[in-house]
């Protein structure tokens, strides 16, 4: 299961960071078995560090909240918001045609007839 964590730091909570932000780190490389992809979210302008994102794989939601509750940002509560959303990937996807298929599929086709 894919998942997707999004939290937007309160009012100071992305300067706060750094004082843990190894600890953060040292947490991520230590569960990168579950880390899909992640980085920070920034503004528009590209200039300021607004929150976090994550894409994890974990059986269950509830193993996904452990990972969560023992997190360094957020066991430090920098977090105004946090969602936490099912994710399904189309792109990529394991089935190079995975795409094509879907279009056929809602255009009533088949994959041969789309092509």
């Amino acid at each position: 299961m894919l998942t997707i964590i999004r939290g937007l730091y309160r009012n100071g909570g992305a300067e706060e960071r750094l004082a843990i932000r190894d600890v953060h780190i040292a947490y991520m490389i230590e569960n990168r078995r579950w880390l899909e992809q992640g980085g920070a979210l920034l503004s528009a302008d590209g200039a300021v560090v607004e929150g976090m994102f994550l894409m994890l794989r974990h059986e269950t939601r509830e193993a996904v909240e452990v990972f969560l509750a023992n997190e360094p940002y957020m066991r430090a509560g920098l977090f105004k918001s946090v969602t936490i959303d099912a994710f399904d990937r189309f792109v990529p996807h394991t089935d190079p045609h995975f795409l094509e298929r879907l279009l056929a599929s809602a255009q009533g086709q088949t994959l041969s007839e789309l092509r």
